[in-house]
Protein backbone atom coordinates (compact mmCIF):
# COMPACT_ATOMS: atom_id res chain seq x y z
CA UNK A 1 0.00 0.00 0.00
CA UNK A 2 1.26 3.80 -1.07
CA UNK A 3 1.74 6.29 2.24
CA UNK A 4 0.02 9.40 1.72
CA UNK A 5 1.67 12.36 0.83
CA UNK A 6 1.31 16.31 1.12
CA UNK A 7 1.22 17.54 -2.60
CA UNK A 8 0.75 21.09 -3.52
CA UNK A 9 1.16 22.96 -6.99
CA UNK A 10 3.67 25.08 -5.40
CA UNK A 11 5.85 22.62 -2.69
CA UNK A 12 7.77 24.10 -0.10
CA UNK A 13 10.78 23.43 2.07
CA UNK A 14 8.11 23.51 5.32
CA UNK A 15 5.73 20.41 3.07
CA UNK A 16 9.28 18.38 2.57
CA UNK A 17 9.85 18.46 6.24
CA UNK A 18 6.25 17.01 6.94
CA UNK A 19 6.92 14.45 4.31
CA UNK A 20 10.05 13.92 5.84
CA UNK A 21 9.18 12.70 9.69
CA UNK A 22 6.62 10.72 8.34
CA UNK A 23 8.93 8.47 5.81
CA UNK A 24 11.38 8.07 8.50
CA UNK A 25 8.76 6.80 10.74
CA UNK A 26 7.81 4.35 8.18
CA UNK A 27 10.98 3.16 7.35
CA UNK A 28 12.06 2.32 10.68
CA UNK A 29 8.72 0.06 10.95
CA UNK A 30 9.74 -1.25 8.09
CA UNK A 31 13.54 -1.98 8.41
CA UNK A 32 12.64 -3.58 11.75
CA UNK A 33 9.98 -6.23 10.13
CA UNK A 34 11.89 -7.37 7.39
CA UNK A 35 15.70 -5.70 6.71
CA UNK A 36 17.50 -8.85 6.36
CA UNK A 37 15.67 -10.51 4.04
CA UNK A 38 14.68 -7.18 2.11
CA UNK A 39 18.63 -6.71 2.00
CA UNK A 40 18.81 -10.23 0.26
CA UNK A 41 15.87 -9.83 -2.08
CA UNK A 42 17.20 -6.57 -3.46
CA UNK A 43 20.42 -8.22 -4.26
CA UNK A 44 18.61 -11.02 -6.09
CA UNK A 45 16.49 -8.00 -8.05
CA UNK A 46 19.64 -5.34 -8.29
CA UNK A 47 22.50 -8.04 -9.93
CA UNK A 48 20.29 -8.57 -13.59
CA UNK A 49 19.34 -4.71 -13.49
CA UNK A 50 23.33 -3.50 -12.85
CA UNK A 51 24.25 -6.37 -15.85
CA UNK A 52 21.43 -4.96 -18.37
CA UNK A 53 22.30 -1.31 -17.76
CA UNK A 54 26.45 -2.67 -18.72
CA UNK A 55 28.26 -0.48 -16.88
CA UNK A 56 31.70 -1.19 -15.78
CA UNK A 57 31.54 1.10 -12.69
CA UNK A 58 28.67 1.39 -10.08
CA UNK A 59 28.40 3.39 -7.01
CA UNK A 60 26.37 2.48 -4.00
CA UNK A 61 26.51 3.60 -0.23
CA UNK A 62 26.84 2.23 3.27
CA UNK A 63 23.69 2.26 4.99
CA UNK A 64 22.89 4.11 8.27
CA UNK A 65 20.01 4.19 10.38
CA UNK A 66 16.71 2.39 8.69
CA UNK A 67 18.10 2.87 5.28
CA UNK A 68 17.43 -0.58 3.10
CA UNK A 69 21.05 -2.09 2.98
CA UNK A 70 22.82 -2.22 -0.08
CA UNK A 71 25.85 -4.20 1.35
CA UNK A 72 24.60 -7.72 0.02
CA UNK A 73 23.97 -6.12 -3.58
CA UNK A 74 27.31 -4.40 -3.81
CA UNK A 75 29.57 -7.36 -2.75
CA UNK A 76 27.46 -9.41 -5.67
CA UNK A 77 28.29 -7.33 -8.25
CA UNK A 78 32.09 -6.58 -7.52
CA UNK A 79 31.99 -10.81 -7.61
CA UNK A 80 30.65 -10.06 -11.32
CA UNK A 81 33.55 -8.18 -12.19
CA UNK A 82 32.01 -4.75 -11.30
CA UNK A 83 34.30 -1.85 -10.05
CA UNK A 84 32.14 -0.65 -6.72
CA UNK A 85 32.59 3.01 -5.54
CA UNK A 86 31.04 4.66 -2.48
CA UNK A 87 30.83 8.02 -1.81
CA UNK A 88 32.55 10.30 0.05
CA UNK A 89 31.79 13.57 1.65
CA UNK A 90 33.71 16.77 0.76
CA UNK A 91 33.68 20.67 1.80
CA UNK A 92 30.12 22.01 1.09
CA UNK A 93 27.65 19.53 -0.09
CA UNK A 94 29.86 17.79 -2.51
CA UNK A 95 30.33 13.97 -2.95
CA UNK A 96 33.41 11.80 -4.54
CA UNK A 97 33.07 8.21 -5.30
CA UNK A 98 35.89 6.37 -4.06
CA UNK A 99 36.36 2.49 -5.15
CA UNK A 100 35.38 0.20 -2.83
CA UNK A 101 35.94 -3.43 -2.29
CA UNK A 102 34.27 -6.17 0.25
CA UNK A 103 37.68 -5.83 1.90
CA UNK A 104 37.71 -2.35 2.11
CA UNK A 105 38.64 -0.33 5.52
CA UNK A 106 36.11 2.26 5.38
CA UNK A 107 36.73 5.24 7.55
CA UNK A 108 34.12 7.64 9.84
CA UNK A 109 33.15 10.88 7.77
CA UNK A 110 30.29 13.12 7.86
CA UNK A 111 27.41 12.63 10.09
CA UNK A 112 28.77 9.25 10.94
CA UNK A 113 29.03 7.83 7.41
CA UNK A 114 31.37 4.84 6.57
CA UNK A 115 33.35 6.15 3.59
CA UNK A 116 36.66 4.86 1.41
CA UNK A 117 39.81 6.68 2.42
CA UNK A 118 40.65 9.94 0.37
CA UNK A 119 43.88 7.73 -0.64
CA UNK A 120 41.18 5.55 -2.59
CA UNK A 121 41.15 5.80 -6.21
CA UNK A 122 38.45 8.55 -7.11
CA UNK A 123 35.71 6.65 -9.90
CA UNK A 124 33.14 7.97 -12.48
CA UNK A 125 30.64 6.03 -12.07
CA UNK A 126 27.51 5.39 -14.90
CA UNK A 127 25.79 4.16 -12.55
CA UNK A 128 24.48 5.00 -8.78
CA UNK A 129 22.71 3.13 -6.52
CA UNK A 130 21.24 6.15 -4.13
CA UNK A 131 19.18 5.98 -0.18
CA UNK A 132 16.31 7.94 0.27
CA UNK A 133 13.63 8.43 2.59
CA UNK A 134 10.55 8.29 -0.37
CA UNK A 135 9.86 8.05 -3.60
CA UNK A 136 7.53 8.57 -5.79
CA UNK A 137 6.66 7.18 -9.43
CA UNK A 138 7.76 10.09 -11.36
CA UNK A 139 11.05 9.87 -9.85
CA UNK A 140 10.76 12.29 -7.10
CA UNK A 141 12.84 11.80 -4.26
CA UNK A 142 13.02 12.77 -0.42
CA UNK A 143 16.01 12.81 1.37
CA UNK A 144 17.27 14.07 4.32
CA UNK A 145 17.57 17.83 3.12
CA UNK A 146 21.37 18.16 2.94
CA UNK A 147 21.55 18.20 -1.07
CA UNK A 148 24.33 15.86 -1.22
CA UNK A 149 22.94 13.51 -3.57
CA UNK A 150 20.82 16.54 -5.58
CA UNK A 151 24.63 18.54 -6.10
CA UNK A 152 26.58 15.02 -7.00
CA UNK A 153 23.66 13.55 -9.57
CA UNK A 154 23.38 17.78 -11.11
CA UNK A 155 27.38 18.27 -11.49
CA UNK A 156 28.00 14.23 -12.78
CA UNK A 157 24.82 14.76 -15.28
CA UNK A 158 26.25 17.48 -16.78
CA UNK A 159 29.41 15.50 -17.47
CA UNK A 160 28.08 12.07 -18.60
CA UNK A 161 25.69 10.08 -18.95
CA UNK A 162 24.32 8.75 -15.55
CA UNK A 163 21.54 6.50 -14.63
CA UNK A 164 20.54 6.61 -10.92
CA UNK A 165 18.70 4.44 -9.00
CA UNK A 166 16.74 4.92 -6.10
CA UNK A 167 17.20 2.10 -3.58
CA UNK A 168 14.01 1.57 -1.38
CA UNK A 169 11.47 -0.72 0.76
CA UNK A 170 8.25 -0.81 -1.33
CA UNK A 171 6.69 0.37 1.34
CA UNK A 172 8.46 3.84 1.02
CA UNK A 173 6.55 4.59 -2.41
CA UNK A 174 4.33 7.88 -1.97
CA UNK A 175 1.98 9.03 -4.06
CA UNK A 176 3.60 12.51 -5.12
CA UNK A 177 6.88 13.96 -3.22
CA UNK A 178 6.96 17.93 -3.66
CA UNK A 179 10.05 18.93 -6.33
CA UNK A 180 11.72 22.03 -5.69
CA UNK A 181 14.20 23.15 -9.00
CA UNK A 182 16.98 22.38 -7.09
CA UNK A 183 15.65 18.78 -7.41
CA UNK A 184 17.52 16.17 -9.50
CA UNK A 185 15.28 13.18 -10.29
CA UNK A 186 15.96 9.57 -10.08
CA UNK A 187 15.81 7.43 -13.47
CA UNK A 188 14.26 4.29 -11.47
CA UNK A 189 13.22 2.68 -8.41
CA UNK A 190 14.68 -0.84 -7.29
CA UNK A 191 12.67 -2.15 -4.58
CA UNK A 192 13.02 -5.91 -3.43
CA UNK A 193 10.28 -6.69 -5.64
CA UNK A 194 10.38 -4.25 -8.34
CA UNK A 195 12.20 -2.28 -11.08
CA UNK A 196 10.81 1.07 -11.54
CA UNK A 197 11.13 3.03 -14.58
CA UNK A 198 10.61 6.46 -13.76
CA UNK A 199 7.69 8.43 -15.34
CA UNK A 200 8.46 12.12 -16.65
Amino acid sequence: MRAKSIHHRHPTSEQKARLRAEAISLRKEVWAKSGASAAQALAGKGVPLAQSLGPAAVAGYHAIRSELDPLLLLTALHGQGFRIALPRTGEGTTLSFREWDPGCTLERGTFGLQEPAETQPAMHPAVIFVPLLAFDRKGNRLGYGAGYYDTALRDMRARQRLVAIGVAFDEQEFAAIPREPQDEPLDMILTPSRVITCED
